[in-house]
């Protein structure tokens, strides 16, 4: 189980999180919705462990190391000269089939440059090497900004895969029916805590909030 308890972060002394807890167990997909600057990407950070905050974190009653985490933000940078064959190259993977079928279903041009990559592409290209470090927290911060229909249903695809393997997901979106088909819990960020977690039987719920 990972379990963020009393998670504050502040800035220019500012609170953008404040005594944040939630619980998230193995094998859940959680969603979180905010507004803008709400502080889903600061939550994100401090699971990642990038940012200071105070509280904790942990992971199976142990302090959450960084090592546990994969991280896919919301801007993917690569460094221009650099194919995409060359940049997974950099990454191990221990379910080499399994990840040759998902960069066959994406269908990158792995030979060409990312620099002539579109943001969707560099987006399923990072997507593919997240996946490639296995790692048992994955947190996926606006996923289905740049995707094309096809990459967003392959998306969906990739999460059920995560959450058959018993792996943590968080995951935020503008776009709230891609929660709805993802997330078994979506939880709302506000004022910097989590004000409510909805379970899937009350997603219609969230229709009248306004984000």
């Amino acid at each position: 189980m990972l379990e963020i308890k009393n998670v504050n972060v502040e800035f220019k002394n500012q609170k953008v999180l404040n005594d944040l807890s939630v619980l998230i167990e193995e094998g859940c997909i959680l969603g979180i919705l905010g507004k803008n600057g709400a502080g889903k990407t600061t939550l994100f950070e401090s699971v990642y462990q990038s940012i200071k905050f105070s509280g904790s974190i942990t992971w199976k009653n142990e302090r959450l190391q960084r090592k546990l985490v994969s991280y896919l933000e919301t801007e993917n940078y690569f460094y221009p000269y650099i194919t995409g064959e060359e940049y997974l190259s950099y990454f191990l993977s221990e379910n080499e089939e399994e990840i040759t079928k998902i960069i066959q279903k994406f269908n990158l041009p792995l030979k060409k440059y990312v620099q002539y990559y579109s943001s969707g592409m560099k987006k399923k290209l990072a997507l593919i090497g997240m996946l490639m470090l296995n790692k048992p927290i994955n947190i996926l911060d606006e996923p289905f900004n740049g995707v094309d229909f096809e990459g967003v249903h392959i998306l969906y695809d990739i999460i059920r895969q995560l959450k058959s393997e018993n792996k943590v997901v968080m995951i935020s979106s503008h776009i709230i029916e891609t929660l709805f088909h993802t997330c078994d819990k979506i939880a709302v960020l506000q004022n910097g805590h989590i004000e409510k977690i909805y379970s899937r039987e009350d997603f219609s719920e969230l229709n009248t909030l306004k984000f």
